[in-house]
């Protein structure tokens, strides 16, 4: 009999499972892959990301074979911001979700899930987790209305069943064990993006750029082995246009965001890989505890990439979740206690401002005047513009940025005005031809 069985092992996972091995905890964390392998992922970390991994003492790890930056570089309709995630936030946000702001980091990277996924498993086999890999799950054992264990088999054909006080499903979006617990997905928003990347060798640009034009948007990132991710994207009602001509209509959409960056990768880039993509990210939210049972990461929350979180809120639920368990296994409270006190803080008022506002970008409606007005704006106030981008990246909560007098106080404090970018003159005009796929 195990505390607790996993079944998942990569960003949501193996964390939960190595938490609580470090907690003393006997568990099992069951894997259908067999890792390194890298799997569907921006792979990119937020500073909070890097915080948890400073935090569980696997940050060194990741930087000494990752590039690392701390300034972002965001260009919408031309106007350009640079700024940084401020410690103080960065704090705060882990003092009201944790109750511990010790550990945070300023800096972020892009990490590919064949090296990134490989350390988390090791970390928690490290620590003491029974780890398996190439073992599916196919049952859940259920007695009496409540999760006991789970039936699967090993890749070579072989049966087994184990049995654990409590089962915590970190199998992603396609979740086996919600399946099995027939689940529902409710708030789903299937106005979405899609996306397509690829690894360039050649050039190196200086940290994260994004850049977003109409319906269109673009970022490149270094990341491990010399290379850098460069991604498109757009509304999901595209996608299939897109698809037709994945090679073209890529080189077509970042010289139409960006055509500085789209002649850099071009002149000075090296394709090292094929094209990745996705067409579908609807956003969905899943109960997340029940009789013997708890949710983490994707399988009990998901949403569209075009803010590249993922990774980060998997690691934030691993943190929360084995914190929860752990409390119930050692006897400091009862299971539903604890497993409340997970769930107030995953389905917050600050988490469900992030949700709405995550899928809201995600449409790709041409931005606004008055959206492009306050971009324009931020320009010359590096304070604002700093927690502009720890909005962004869920640190700093939405509402307080976007409240109307803080929008205020920055129109108030505005050295720029409308005139000094393009995007402007012929706004309306612009804006109506932004509406058209280029891809069809």
């Amino acid at each position: 009999m195990f505390d607790a069985i996993v079944v998942g092992a990569r960003c949501a996972g193996s964390p939960t499972a190595m938490l609580l091995a470090r907690g003393g905890h006997r568990v099992l964390l069951l894997e259908r892959a067999q890792l390194p392998s890298d799997v569907l992922s921006t792979h990119f970390l937020w500073p909070h990301g890097m915080s948890y991994l400073n935090r569980w003492g696997l940050l060194e790890s990741v930087v000494r074979t990752t590039p690392s930056y701390a300034a972002v570089r965001i260009v919408n309709e031309g106007i350009s911001l640079t700024g940084e995630v401020p410690e103080k936030l960065l704090r705060a946000h882990f003092e009201e979700l944790h109750g511990d702001g010790s550990g945070v980091v300023t800096t972020y990277a892009s990490v590919r899930r064949r090296v990134l996924d490989k350390l988390l498993i090791d970390a928690a086999a490290s620590a003491g987790a029974d780890v398996r890999e190439g073992c599916a799950v196919d049952e859940l054992i259920v007695e009496d209305g409540r999760v006991v264990g789970v039936r699967g088999r090993t890749r070579a054909g072989t049966r087994f069943e184990e049995r654990a006080r409590i089962v915590v499903g970190a199998d992603g979006r396609n979740s086996f064990v919600a399946r099995a617990l027939g689940l529902t997905k409710y708030d789903e928003r299937p106005r979405c993006t899609f996306a397509y990347w690829t690894y360039y060798s050649g050039f190196a640009p200086r940290g994260l750029q994004l850049h977003r034009r109409g319906r269109l948007a673009a970022a490149v990132v270094p990341t491990n082995f010399d290379q850098s991710m460069t991604l498109v994207w757009g509304p999901s009602e595209w996608g299939a246009a897109f698809r037709t001509d994945v090679a073209g209509h890529f080189q077509q959409a970042l010289s139409f965001v960006s055509p500085d960056l789209a002649e850099r990768v071009r002149s000075e880039g090296r394709q090292e890989e094929r094209f990745y993509g996705t067409l579908d990210q609807t956003a969905y939210l899943r109960p997340l505890y029940g009789p013997g049972w708890v949710l983490v990461g994707d399988a009990e929350s998901f949403k569209d990439q075009c803010t590249a979180t993922g990774m980060t809120h998997a690691f934030r639920d691993a943190e929360l979740a084995a914190t929860a368990i752990g409390s119930w296994l050692g006897g400091h409270e009862p299971l539903d206690s604890a497993l409340r006190s997970y769930e107030e803080r995953r389905r917050s008022q600050n988490a469900a401002a992030y949700y709405d506002y995550v899928c809201t970008l995600a449409e790709m409606r041409p931005l606004r005047h008055d959206e492009l007005q306050l971009l324009s704006a931020l320009r010359g106030n590096q304070e604002e513009t700093d927690r502009y981008i720890a909005t962004h990246a869920d640190i700093a909560p939405v509402s307080e940025f976007f409240q109307a007098s803080n929008l205020f106080l920055i129109n108030d404090a505005a050295r720029e005005t409308s005139d000094q970018h393009a995007i402007f003159d012929g706004f309306a005009e612009t804006s109506r031809s932004y509406l058209r796929n280029p891809f069809s």
